[in-house]
């Protein structure tokens, strides 16, 4: 099975060599490592003229388009059966790719592979914070079956920051193929950015997240996933990480309403447009993993509940599915 390692970088040389560097020896003479430079003032192309001279290594440079341009280039360019991403500041542990590549070939039907991460940084505060947002959102090993409905009715994340995604070369074709129709400009009101400590100089104020969109996307399109609980990459909090340096009631909301916002922008791109039937939604909650935490579950069932109301079906019918999503939460 070849690998493609696909490398988003904008203006982080500063740790563009640990990341690369993480990479390489753990590429097989087949695979290839794509870095897509998203338009860098800094140091960046110098560095990244030094390893586009290795036989295995892709550099392409853009003007600056944003994370989501820069990956979608990226996974155009790539020829690999599977796809990994990686975002320039993290950086991959040992062994991963070894053990994503057993896992795929041991998984043929699953289409997008995410991970758990190993969350450090400058500021504990931050990465005190990070890890709890991850720990809520946390799956044991194994498929977690499908979850387009739960996505659809309640904006459901079903995956990892973008460094512990990795998509067979299938989704990346269909995600690739209304790309244009998956736009990531959409810019917080600058009232709500002042209220809630939203940079407004940060990207994260003014686009949609390239994995928010991917995650999302991926399961709106009905995709398969793996959950490996084994940490893969290094998640760097950073005081330039976008994401993860706003305050609590700045994740909420973004979480919240760019979340609403991807969901309606994939459906539409994906055409689907209709009501669920009852017994779709019946099926899907059958074949989902449990959440370890006891929050997950219940925001689970609560989304479940949204797609049971909405669906074509009786209402004895809906009375019974809504009493199945709640033994999800036990």
């Amino acid at each position: 099975m070849r690998l493609s390692v696909v490398v988003d970088n904008f203006n982080y040389a500063r740790y563009l060599r640990e990341a690369l560097d993480s990479v390489l020896p753990q590429l097989a003479p087949d695979d290839e490592l794509i870095v897509v430079d998203d338009g860098s003032t800094d140091a960046s192309p110098e560095i990244l003229a030094a390893y586009a001279r290795l036989p295995q290594v892709t550099v392409l440079q853009q003007a600056n388009q944003g994370q989501l341009a820069a990956l979608c280039n990226g996974l155009e360019a790539a020829r690999g059966d599977l796809c990994l991403l990686l975002d320039s500041d993290d950086y991959f542990l040992p062994g991963y790719l070894q053990r994503l590549r057993a896992l795929a070939g041991a998984w043929p039907d699953i289409e997008l592979f995410f991970c758990a991460a190993q969350v450090g940084g400058e500021s504990s505060a931050s990465v005190r914070g990070i890890r709890r947002m991850l720990a809520d959102m946390a799956l044991p090993e194994g498929p977690t079956g499908t979850s387009r409905w739960s996505t659809v009715s309640g904006g459901e994340y079903v995956g990892a920051p973008t460094s512990g995604l990795a998509l067979r070369r299938s989704l990346a074709r269909r995600l690739l193929a209304v790309r244009e129709n998956l736009p990531d400009q959409m810019p917080v009101s600058t009232r709500i950015a002042r209220w809630l400590g939203i940079p407004r100089h940060s990207h994260t104020a003014a686009r949609l997240s390239g994995d928010g969109i991917i995650v999302r996307a991926s399961s709106v399109a009905g995709c398969r996933k793996y959950h490996s609980a084994t940490p893969g990459f290094f998640y760097r909090i950073h005081r330039s990480n976008a994401f993860a340096s706003i305050g609590r009631p700045g994740r909420l909301y973004l979480r919240w309403q760019r979340s609403r916002q991807i969901v309606r922008l994939a459906r539409t791109a994906l055409g689907l447009q209709r009501r669920p039937e009852l017994a779709e939604v019946v099926a899907e909650m059958g074949q989902r993993s449990r959440p370890l935490r006891l929050r997950r579950r219940l925001t689970m069932v609560r989304n479940y509940g949204r797609a049971i109301v909405m669906a074509r079906g009786s209402l004895l019918g809906k009375a019974g599915a809504l009493l199945r999503a709640l033994r999800c939460a036990l």
